[in-house]
């Protein structure tokens, strides 16, 4: 299946390559680019690209696909890029099994338990993608909604509850409160808990951290919500959205989204994005009522790793 392109690893001078590729295939696969350069630059800091990432050139020297393998909650992430017009020639397929044999290999070499998952995200327009991955084993185990809200037009002030105010996070003074209100909401709903390191490496990179986006809300000295933000180049991303149990219901998740939209609009930008598991219905419902839309849909596959 990949006889017909040269494989080789990347390297840092490839990074505009493999964006300019990724934006190709998110224009084919949702209709408009979804891949920004510090989340990809972010990954391979995360990867040792000379073990855990491949690039393939057709035999004009072309770049015509990426694949790496990613640390994952669950065990590993493969991600796979084909370029628009290679769909005949099973490179998605090729390189789906060229990264499934090297994350099972990690798995059983890492042996790190309850992680034995190899998970994959595929949008659910592209129907090859889908069915390359039933044809060798992956079931859907989730749906990710991708939503956004367009900060062109008028749009509702945030209305607090009662004796709920809001401030923007203290750098090294409220890391570990923010973290742990986040893990106990996340818990509802089924999410694994992320310890504090790992989650503060991801959540505070350098490349898009700011604490003038993070938004607390606070009863007293309590912090009873949050909202994380990340500044994008072309959109604002609500990261973390969490609102303790004994304030849901009484509109601050709404706030909250609002506070952030109006945020974002003073800084120029013009749309806002979150994404939200299909099976949270009372998140998308509070999304929706606030004026967000959902543009693209993510299905999740995963397959055990073979032992």
């Amino acid at each position: 299946m990949l006889e017909k392109y040269f494989l080789r690893r990347p390297d840092v001078k490839d990074q505009q390559a493999v964006l300019d590729l990724m934006t190709r295939c998110d224009i084919r696969d949702v209709g408009q680019p979804d891949s920004d350069l510090s989340d990809l630059q972010y990954d391979w800091r995360e990867i040792d690209l000379d073990r855990d990432a491949w690039l393939a050139f057709d035999g004009k020297g072309v770049l015509k696909g990426y694949a790496a393998v990613l640390p994952w909650q669950t065990g590993r992430r493969l991600v796979i890029y084909d370029d628009p017009g290679t769909e005949g020639d099973d490179l998605f397929l090729g390189l789906l099994l060229l990264c499934e044999g090297w994350a099972a290999a990690r798995l059983r070499d890492n042996a790190e338990p309850g992680r034995k998952q190899i998970v994959t995200h595929i949008s659910d327009s592209v129907d090859y993608q889908k069915q390359n991955l039933a044809n060798v084993g992956y079931t859907i185990n989730r749906f990710i909604f991708n939503m956004q809200m367009d900060l062109s037009g008028e749009f509702s002030l945030p209305a607090w509850p009662e004796g709920v105010v809001v401030r923007t996070a203290r750098t090294g003074v409220d890391d570990k409160l923010i973290h742990a209100i986040v893990q106990k909401a996340f818990r509802k709903s089924d999410h694994p808990d992320q310890p504090f390191d790992e989650w503060k490496e991801f959540m505070m990179r350098a490349d898009l951290y700011d604490a003038d986006l993070w938004f607390l809300a606070l009863a007293g000295d309590e912090i009873v919500g949050t909202c994380l933000c990340f500044p994008y180049e072309e959109t604002g991303w609500i990261r973390q959205l969490a609102v303790a149990e004994a304030y849901r219901k009484r509109g601050l998740g709404s706030a909250l989204l609002l506070h952030s939209f109006h945020a974002f609009k003073q800084r120029g930008y013009q749309k806002v994005g979150l994404a939200v598991e299909s099976a949270n219905n009372n998140a998308y419902r509070l999304y929706e009522r606030v004026g967000m839309a959902r543009i693209i849909q993510l299905d999740e596959f995963q397959k055990a790793a073979a032992n």
